[in-house]
């Protein structure tokens, strides 16, 4: 400290959120250890932004050796970064999502003329509409679950690796996402498959089987 070398015991360990923008220290000595060192006080205040040049000049008049440093600014540019990197996520985000779906939407109009096979075979066997529709939407269900547990697992390492990797942040997992991405997928799956296996019901069976 200041040239000298203090020998210190490590008591303990703590975790610092440096994004609380609180006053913080990386290192805090016992009682006793500091006090004769040369020191200066700090203080923060949040104010409105009104008042701030009668504040500045108060302090001024009345204490001559105190420097005051205004943060609003960087404060304001700091937080218009990150909201920018959030809307460009967002965006990303959104995008990947509606091409997933259109791809899934493309996977299940291409398997719609096995459905309507799959859907006359059953109806000439002897199958009720409701157990072919029954069968096809379970069928579907369990498509639009694994795809949204896919999508969920790849979106979480992501976030992991951007939020502890790319920015040195701590990630925490968070359940309600993961289960609405899975929730969405099944849902989108059951809509797009329930339309597409209503149509095929309509098929007859003759001109299907006549052409196999």
């Amino acid at each position: 400290m200041l040239g000298k070398e203090i020998e210190a015991k490590i008591t303990s360990l703590r975790e610092i959120d440096w994004r609380s923008l609180r006053f913080d220290f990386a290192i805090i000595f016992a009682p006793g250890t500091l006090e004769r060192a040369p020191h200066s006080y700090i203080a923060a205040i949040q104010i409105p932004e009104r008042l701030e040049a009668k504040i500045e000049r108060t302090v001024g008049d009345n204490f001559k050796n105190v420097s005051i440093i205004r943060v609003r600014e960087a404060l304001k540019s700091a937080a218009n970064i990150l909201a920018g990197i959030g809307d460009a996520v967002r965006g990303i985000s959104i995008v990947t999502i509606l091409s997933g779906l259109l791809v899934l939407a493309g996977a299940i109009a291409a398997g719609r003329r096995r459905r309507v096979y799959d859907a006359v075979v059953l109806k000439v066997l002897g199958a009720t509409r409701t157990v072919v529709l029954q069968a096809f939407l379970l069928e579907y269900c369990i498509l639009g679950a694994a795809t949204g547990l896919t999508a969920a697992v790849i979106g979480t390492v992501a976030a992991w690796g951007v939020a502890s990797l790319l920015m040195g942040m701590p990630w925490y997992f968070e359940i309600l996402p993961v289960l609405g991405t899975i929730l969405l997928c099944i849902f989108v799956t059951l809509v797009a498959g329930f339309y597409g296996t209503w149509r095929a019901m309509g098929q007859k069976a003759s001109p299907l089987l006549r052409n196999e």
